[in-house]
């Protein structure tokens, strides 16, 4: 019978005395309550983070009433179970658990695909999700260490020449590009820029806050935020950016996408839209008239 695992992540916040006794009786529930799965324990000075892969449920027990020992603490957990395809999270303050909340993994990612590429220093050289929205049409969003935009793409079956438009800061099209066949690439500033069409901004706003959720942390959000990611960051010797693939999602497709060198190539992309990857990396964000 095959075991599936939920992955769960519990975080700790508060004074760093605490936060070492906190710890210490948690050890002690875990013991109690036979916690055998897999544990990896990240700490800060104002942080806790333990990164669990267990089997039968969430541990919520042990945090609830070590919680209760440190009601100045605040425990944020974060689960995703791909077996049953639900995600969720929760905080856990005064030995009480709030703030529930459960979605379908599925049903929110089902409509959008991925491409991620990280240069061997941890660089995010590219990271998009893509939606389909024809045979050789789609609009997504993407970003860099150092950027980010929402674009449409298109390419015309007679001919093969292709069309990039990108937002740069505001919700219209700002930017554009153009690919022909055989020939050189033209790039051009959108005057005036074109409103991006309500319904259509919506989905894709939505879209990229789905995708930053799941597989991007910032290197200028809140110090007690990003201690973690930061300090697994210094132990790969990366180099953080103002953008960064979450170490949980690199530690997940690592194995199967490295290139040998120490970066990343991975794409969720159906074979007939792949190309829009090479389109993409190639020439934005950079103004580039000619590749």
């Amino acid at each position: 019978m095959t075991v599936t695992l939920t992955h769960v992540v519990f975080k700790v916040s508060g004074e760093p005395m605490q936060l070492a006794a906190f710890d210490a009786r948690l050890k002690l529930l875990f013991a109690e309550y036979a916690i055998g799965d897999e544990v990896e324990e990240q700490h800060a000075p104002t942080a806790l983070h333990y990164d669990l892969k267990v089997a039968g449920g969430i541990p919520f027990p042990p945090f609830a009433l070590a919680s209760a020992d440190f009601p100045e603490l605040v425990i944020a957990a974060e689960w995703i179970d791909l077996a049953s395809g639900v995600r969720g999270t929760a905080t856990i303050t005064r030995g009480a658990l709030t703030g529930q909340n459960v979605e379908n993994v599925a049903a929110a990612g089902a409509g959008y695909t991925v491409a991620i590429r990280v240069d061997p220093n941890g660089y995010l050289a590219l990271a998009m999700a893509v939606i389909r929205t024809g045979r050789d049409e789609c609009r997504g969003y993407v970003l860099t260490g150092a950027a980010d935009a929402l674009f449409r793409i298109a390419r015309d079956a007679a001919t093969g020449g292709v069309e990039l438009v990108a937002t740069e800061g505001t919700a219209e099209w700002s930017r554009a590009w153009r690919l022909p066949l055989n020939g050189r690439t033209e790039y051009r500033a959108i005057e005036p820029a074109q409103p991006i069409a309500e319904t259509d901004f919506r989905e894709l706003e939505t879209l990229a806050q789905d995708f930053v959720a799941q597989w991007i942390w910032f290197g200028n959000g809140p110090r007690e935020e990003i201690a973690i990611e930061a300090e697994r960051y210094e132990r790969l010797g990366y180099t953080v950016s103002d953008a960064n693939l979450r170490s949980a999602a690199l530690h997940r497709i690592k194995a199967g996408a490295g290139k040998g060198d120490g970066g990343i190539d991975y794409s969720t992309l159906e074979a007939e839209i792949e190309w829009i990857e090479d389109v993409i990396a190639r020439n934005w964000p950079a103004n580039r008239e000619s590749t």
